[in-house]
């Protein structure tokens, strides 16, 4: 019984840390672009000022921690 209780904590741990992780995901890949424009576009969008650089993709707002304040609004 020990062990399935166990393995029951478990489980619902995982499905709540893959809960999170698509949230997080979901944000992201909805803040990417591949354009200048188009991260410019989305700042005014969502209502945040600036455009960033990610490697090879824009995002819009100043940083990436205020982007995901205003994607999750």
């Amino acid at each position: 019984m020990r062990i399935i209780l166990k393995n029951f904590k478990f489980f619902i741990f995982l499905f709540f840390l893959s809960l999170n992780f698509n949230n997080y995901s979901l944000a992201h890949m909805r803040g990417t672009f591949l354009s200048e424009e188009a991260a410019e576009k989305k700042a005014l969008e969502i209502g945040c000022e600036g455009i960033h650089k990610n490697q090879d993709k824009w995002m819009p707002c100043k940083n990436e921690k205020e982007l995901h304040i205003y994607l999750r609004k």
